[in-house]
C-alpha cells in the first residue's frame, strides 16, 4: 500500500522543466577570489518553482578560466567560461567573465603645460581590464623628486616645490603608470608672500 501510494505521488509531481538564475546573465570579475555559484531555482511548465528543489549538478567550462570547487567558481585565468546547472535533462547557464586588471591610466595632468610653484594639480589613476573600468581599486602615489613636486601618496595632489622636473609614478598592485609633470613659473598668487606695508 505504502509503495502504491509513493508510486502514485511521483506519478503526479510536477517534471522540472526549466531552471531559473538569480541576477544578469554575465558575471564579471576582477580578481581571483572565488566566488558563490549563481543562485537557481528549478521551475515547472507553468514557471513555478518546485518544492521540494531537485539538486542540481553544476560544471564549469573551460577549465583555463575557471573552476568549480565546491559551491564557488574559481577564477584560474582572463577569460569567458561557462557555468552550467542540469537537473535531468534540463540545462541552463550564464556567463562568467574573468576580466583581470591590465591597465592603469593617469588623468588630471596637460604634460603640455606646467604647474606653477606653490600651485597643485589633482592627478587621478583608473585602473582597467582593456577598455572597461575597474572600480574600487587603490592607487597609491609617488614622486621621483619631492623637492620639485611633492605628491599626495593617497590622494595623487601633487604641489610643485621648485622649477623642474619630475616624474610621478601611480601604483596599482602589479600596475604603474608614470606622468612626467613641469614646475615652473611664479608663485601661485594665494602662497605668495603679502605685500609691505
Amino acid at each position: 500500500m505504502l509503495v502504491l501510494l509513493a508510486t502514485l505521488l511521483t506519478a503526479c509531481s510536477p517534471e522540472p522543466a526549466s531552471i531559473k538564475f538569480d541576477g544578469e546573465p554575465t558575471v564579471t570579475v576582477n580578481t581571483m577570489d572565488a566566488v558563490d555559484v549563481s543562485k537557481a531555482t528549478v521551475l515547472d511548465k507553468d514557471g513555478k518553482a518546485l518544492e521540494p528543489q531537485p539538486a542540481l549538478s553544476w560544471s564549469v567550462t573551460p577549465d583555463t578560466v575557471a573552476k568549480l570547487d565546491g559551491a564557488k567558481v574559481t577564477p584560474v585565468g582572463a577569460g569567458e567560461a561557462t557555468v552550467e546547472a542540469k537537473v535531468g535533462e534540463i540545462k541552463s547557464a550564464y556567463k562568467f567573465v574573468v576580466a583581470l586588471p591590465n591597465k592603469l591610466e593617469i588623468a588630471g595632468y596637460d604634460a603640455a603645460t606646467s604647474v606653477a610653484v606653490g600651485a597643485t594639480a589633482a592627478l587621478t589613476g583608473t585602473v582597467k581590464a582593456d577598455d572597461a573600468v575597474v572600480a574600487g581599486q587603490t592607487v597609491a602615489w609617488s614622486s621621483s623628486d619631492a623637492a620639485i613636486a611633492e605628491v599626495d601618496a593617497a590622494t595623487g595632489v601633487v604641489t610643485g616645490k621648485a622649477e623642474g622636473k619630475a616624474t610621478i609614478t601611480a601604483t596599482s598592485g602589479t600596475l604603474t603608470a608614470t606622468a612626467e609633470v613641469t614646475i615652473g613659473g611664479a608663485v601661485a598668487a594665494t602662497d605668495a608672500a603679502p605685500a609691505a606695508q
